[in-house]
């Protein structure tokens, strides 16, 4: 394998083992020293999987502790249960290091969202 295919990861923020019923759930704070600034990209990871009674919106929002703002946020729609897991991913923008946590909501309490494992990282380019 050559130096082109292989890519630097560092993880920023890691958990598993989420059961969302309706009221939100906030992670603990969590140190970020890469950022954007060091150049390449953030990505966020999601493994879920759901029982739900008809239309629901699971929302993670990434919050920075310091002044308590939304830095990045991923919205997931689901329209009924998912038996398998499924897997969301997507680019989240953090500029600033600092201390930082996620916030995990549900969009109406008609049902439960296990979250099997998330992942905040970062990947060089």
């Amino acid at each position: 394998m050559n130096s082109f295919n292989q890519r630097q990861i560092q993880s920023l923020i890691k958990g598993q083992g989420i059961q969302l019923s309706g009221n939100p759930i906030q992670t603990e704070k969590v140190y970020i020293q890469k950022t954007l600034r060091d150049g390449g990209k953030i990505r966020f990871k999601i493994r879920y999987s759901a029982i739900l009674q008809g239309f629901c919106l699971l929302e993670v929002f990434l919050m920075r502790v310091e002044t308590g703002t939304q830095v990045a946020s991923m919205t997931i729609p689901n329209g009924g249960s998912t038996g398998n897991v499924q897997e969301q991913e997507q680019e989240f923008s953090i500029w600033e290091p600092g201390e930082y946590y996620f916030f995990f909501k549900m969009s109406s309490n008609n049902g439960t969202f296990f979250i099997e494992e998330y992942h905040l990282y970062w990947l060089a380019s």
